[in-house]
């Protein structure tokens, strides 16, 4: 019987290793190669926040400096590659560089399109991990936070321990920001796709996870 348990952890636990692996690949695109209107952008924390029209509607987050900004612009016209693991702005310079994403909104239609992890092996039905982080950038409208957010891996980050997440400029939000430290949750369905616990119970949503600009200050 013991030998019994025995090879059924060890089936159970390279299940979930697997899936883990498959979590932290290229997510598969929800989108489509397409021309695109940038329906608002604006610049925040050293990054350009692009919003492109769509059903559902991409956001995408790109350094505000180097070939990005050159052709970024409000209601511009913009050509979208499936090419990279967040896809790719086509450059309309034949001779520049394209426009590769640093990081991407609506988190919960990339959850939607992707693997998702078996509730079963990962022990609940809503997971939770411990976030730590620092507050490196704050507008009217968000925060942003750097650190350690183990659960974004399940949207394709590979570098979940070093990335920024972008949650609303709200009470329950700025209480977590203070903290430095709090329990996130990732949702199977629904939105948000993730969050931030706190206490009492309440949620803070997280809009966006980015990749930390070079210039960015160290959590």
């Amino acid at each position: 019987m013991r030998l019994a348990r025995t090879a059924l952890a060890a089936v159970l636990l390279g299940t979930l290793t697997a899936g883990c692996k498959s979590l932290t690949g290229s997510p598969t695109n929800p989108f489509t190669p397409d021309t695109h209107y940038i329906v608002m952008l604006t610049e925040r924390g050293g990054y350009l926040d692009a919003h492109l029209s769509g059903d559902p509607e991409m956001r995408l987050l790109f350094p505000s400096t180097g070939p990005c900004a050159e052709f970024l612009k409000p209601e511009a016209q913009v050509s979208y590659s499936l090419r990279g693991r967040y896809g790719q702005l086509i450059n309309p310079d034949p001779n520049g560089k394209p426009c590769i994403p640093m990081g991407v909104g609506n988190l919960h239609v990339w959850r939607n399109k992707g693997p998702r992890p078996d509730p079963y092996l990962t022990g609940s039905p809503l997971p939770r991990r411990t976030a730590r982080f620092t507050e490196i950038h704050r507008d009217e409208a968000d925060l942003f936070l750097r650190g350690r957010w183990p659960l974004a891996s399940w949207v394709g980050f590979a570098r979940s321990d070093d990335i920024v997440a972008i949650i609303p400029n709200i009470e329950n939000c700025r209480r977590a920001a203070d903290d430095g430290k709090a329990t996130m949750e990732y949702r199977y369905s629904g939105e948000p796709a993730f969050a931030i616990m706190m206490q009492p119970p309440a949620k803070c949503p997280i809009e966006a996870f980015a990749i930390p600009l070079p210039t960015a200050p160290k959590p």
